[in-house]
């Protein structure tokens, strides 16, 4: 009976999405297949899943959404601009691509395209290859039907970074953008993610992104989640590599009422290095979880994962790292560490690093640590004629720091330390 109650509740949520915006699914109907037909096997995530043990998704699936082209006239990206620093801009507006606003690129060392301008063999070679449609909702909900698709493709050093803006704005709103990133054999992509909402209750934002790091080639990917109220954030990141690449991923949470960041790295190269960074600061009641999956595939490769984090008031905190070592990765080193500040005696935080290993000539470690701020140490610095607010803040401070400090572009660094008030 309630199985029953839950395929019906699931049918009316696709349903509603589906009928909102025929005219957007009725392009490119092969490759929404795979997420249309995994649709209706699946139900809502819920907390018996060990996967989404911590996150309830029921403020998310109890609501109808609708999808909304705005008008952008009005729109201001000055806030999350970086001073100084000269980019390419991708300006997604609910999830749709607006090109006045965009600065796409004109040489030949990136091309920025629609699904709609690639060709069958793009699409073919890289949508949805390491994407978990079967058992994962909101990926199949994504792939049957994200509301534009963006392509990227470094076919060498990319002379700038390349900024993705998201706008959000408006009620009961759902945005679905869907990108891939490809960098070419011996190329090099810096991406920058950041985003805007302005007025949004109940808007629920559901991302892709899947990148193809080619053989000697570097992928730095940077994002700020730095949200006003109303917002839900559910971001799956899936990166693969080849020989002699390197991935770093770099992410950075500020606010936002619920936030879910999965990012999955399978290496299929040897001599690959793979960097997870990642800072989180939720207060009042948000929620902030990090899942991520680190899978090593091929030998003589090596991963560095590090989150921080301090949750406060009566937030919550989730870090969720699995590193997969599998029987031929041989010479694999694999760290891994998260390390968390709680600041209230109503903040929770929920970690739980893990290893699976099936290799034997290999180096890996990981470790966890949740606990308060030392005391000790708050009262030297008033001691010094520090306040206690501002003993506090240089602590956490120094404490999130070594996670900003990871940043390889200045300017941006300087942005975020701006946002969390570590200037």
């Amino acid at each position: 009976m309630s199985s029953t109650l839950t395929t019906n509740k699931v049918e009316e949520f696709v349903s509603h999405i589906a009928e909102n915006n025929l005219a957007v699914w009725n392009e490119l109907p092969n490759i929404r297949k795979s997420g249309v037909e995994a649709l209706k096997n699946l139900s809502f995530p819920n907390t018996k899943d060990e996967y989404w043990k911590y996150s309830r998704t029921t403020k998310i699936t109890k609501n109808q959404y609708k999808f909304d082209q705005i008008d952008s006239a009005n729109i201001n990206l000055d806030e999350v601009r970086v001073a100084g620093l000269d980019t390419y801009e991708i300006v997604m507006v609910n999830g749709f691509l607006n090109t006045e606003l965009s600065n796409l690129p004109k040489n030949d060392s990136i091309t920025i395209k629609s699904f709609e301008e690639c060709t069958t063999e793009e699409l073919t070679t890289y949508f949805s290859q390491n994407l978990d449609t079967i058992t994962n909702f909101f990926s199949a909900l994504n792939t049957a039907y994200f509301s534009e698709g963006i392509m990227v493709i470094a076919k060498g050093v990319c002379d700038k970074p390349v900024h993705l803006i998201h706008y959000s704005e408006g009620e009961s709103v759902i945005s679905q953008p869907r990108n891939i990133f490809v960098t070419e054999k011996n190329s090099e992509l810096s991406i920058i993610k950041s985003s805007i909402n302005k007025n949004t209750n109940n808007y629920f934002y559901n991302s892709v992104n899947e990148f193809f790091i080619g053989e000697n080639s570097h992928i730095n990917y940077y994002v700020i989640q730095n949200y006003e109220e109303g917002m839900n954030v559910m971001s799956t990141n899936v990166a693969t590599q080849e020989n002699n690449s390197t991935f770093s991923a770099f992410n950075y949470t500020l606010k936002g009422d619920w936030i879910r960041n999965n990012t999955n790295v399978f290496v299929k190269g040897e001599h690959c290095e793979s960097n997870l960074y990642g800072a989180y600061q939720p207060t009042g009641k948000e929620h902030i979880d990090n899942h991520t999956i680190m899978d090593h595939i091929m030998p003589n490769c090596e991963s560095n994962e590090h989150y921080k984090g301090t949750v406060g008031d009566k937030a919550t905190g989730v870090f969720n790292g699995k590193v997969f070592v599998r029987k031929d990765a041989q010479k694999i080193n694999a760290f891994q560490s998260n390390n968390n500040i709680l600041l209230s005696d109503d903040a929770t935080m929920n970690s739980k690093p893990e290893l699976e290993i099936y290799a034997d000539d290999v180096k890996c470690s990981h470790g966890s640590t949740s606990g308060q701020l030392d005391e000790e140490a708050v009262f030297y610095l008033q001691s010094r004629g520090l306040s206690k607010e501002s003993a506090t803040a240089l602590l956490i401070s120094a404490f999130l720091g070594e996670v900003v400090e990871k940043i390889k572009i200045p300017e941006l660094k300087e942005k975020v330390l701006e946002i969390y008030g570590m200037e």
